[in-house]
């Protein structure tokens, strides 16, 4: 009977379905804390997921599946051990796809406001990507993909990263109506500060000190 009882997170259930989900992201190439931001959620779930931890829904089989580039036949092909199959699918559409790599998203950048937004709040706390990866819990390669637009970042995944920096979403909308942000303006200033000559320098000087916290 206490054996029964035993919550969930304290024991591993390892399925075929469970293991599926890991082939897909080997098969990809991928780490946990890469994998992390493409499904939307931190790299402990995932490992939580992939050690039997945490219960595999329907819904969660989808969301890793659209994740990873899988299909629902393909996840129940690596269910039923047919991997071989798989990766021979994945082999002709990943030479298709680099054929035509102005169509990969890997290939280009697209970066929205969205993105620009999410380093600017970085910025805003001094925190570098590798500080950001550790406190979202993805890599900094992941970051860096994030900022630079080679990651579709859904409002799930900019809410997590907005709270993860200490920000709320009623921040992140401020600064998406900002028409020049203030890191922007922070560049700008320190590019003219750069520029002046030592006499207009000094000239400007006690003005800027009276700015100091």
């Amino acid at each position: 009977m206490e054996a029964q009882n035993l919550r969930r997170s304290q024991k591993k259930v390892i399925t075929n379905e469970v293991t599926a989900l890991k082939k897909m992201r080997e098969m990809k190439g991928l780490s946990r804390k890469d994998a992390a931001p493409l499904v939307g959620v931190t790299f402990k779930l995932i490992e939580q997921l992939e050690n039997g931890r945490v219960e595999l829904t329907k819904q969660k089989i989808a969301q890793y599946c659209l994740a990873y580039g899988f299909t629902q036949n393909q996840y129940r092909d690596i269910c039923e051990g047919k991997i071989g199959k798989v990766q021979k699918e994945i082999c002709k559409v990943r030479t298709k796809v680099i054929e035509q790599n102005n169509l990969r998203r890997s290939y280009k950048k697209i970066i929205t406001k969205e993105a620009k937004v999410l380093q600017v709040l970085r910025r805003l706390k001094n925190l570098t990507q590798y500080d950001a990866s550790i406190l979202c819990g993805y890599s900094k390669t992941a970051i860096g993909h994030i900022e630079n637009g080679r990651i579709e970042i859904p409002n799930s995944r900019i809410k997590f990263i907005v709270e993860s920096y200490g920000f709320t979403m009623n921040d992140f909308e401020y600064h998406m109506k900002s028409e020049k942000f203030v890191t922007d303006i922070q560049d700008d200033c320190i590019k003219i500060i750069k520029g002046l000559g030592e006499e207009k320098l000094k000239a400007v000087y006690p003005l800027l000190s009276t700015f100091k916290n």
